[in-house]
């Protein structure tokens, strides 16, 4: 039997992801940026690290949302309306970082100059930290957003 105390769980923790994404980047990232300038770490070792905090939260709300969502949005339940839109902003979040960094990706590979005359495959490597996690911020919304309307709709009826 599910529990929505687990769907309660997890959605605070998703926040949580979304908004120490930020805390971290500007925070401790910076720390991260030196070892990358200095050439103390790779690339894809500071996306990692960059990335790394929120991916955990993130996974551990969605996993959490996940195990108790459908005892969350049974038809007799307040109106959970304000998730739809939180449903809303993970997908936008998520789709223009995705698409921001999909961007940067192409631009720095058609660049001819020497220092960027790398494959577009070498910038999608090591900006793979980043894909997983804005296409996970994606997803998450997107299936809040889901559940939100079939909610909407099976409570219409």
């Amino acid at each position: 039997m599910q529990s929505p105390r687990k769907a309660r769980i997890g959605i605070p923790l998703m926040v949580a992801g979304v908004a120490s994404a930020f805390v971290w980047w500007y925070s401790a990232g910076y720390v991260f940026l030196a070892w990358y300038w200095s050439y103390q770490i790779s690339a894809l070792v500071f996306a990692a690290l960059a990335v790394a905090p929120s991916i955990v939260l993130t996974v551990v709300g969605f996993a959490s949302y996940s195990a108790g969502r459908r005892a969350f949005w049974r038809p007799y339940s307040r109106r959970k309306g304000l998730l739809a839109y939180l449903g809303l902003v993970f997908m936008f979040v998520g789709g223009f970082f995705l698409a921001y960094i999909w961007t940067f990706s192409v631009y720095a590979a058609n660049k001819p100059q020497p220092p960027y005359a790398k494959p577009l495959t070498y910038y999608l490597s090591n900006n793979s930290p980043y894909f997983m996690l804005f296409a996970l911020w994606l997803i998450t919304g997107l299936l809040v957003f889901a559940d939100a309307l079939e909610a909407y709709w099976r409570r219409e009826k």
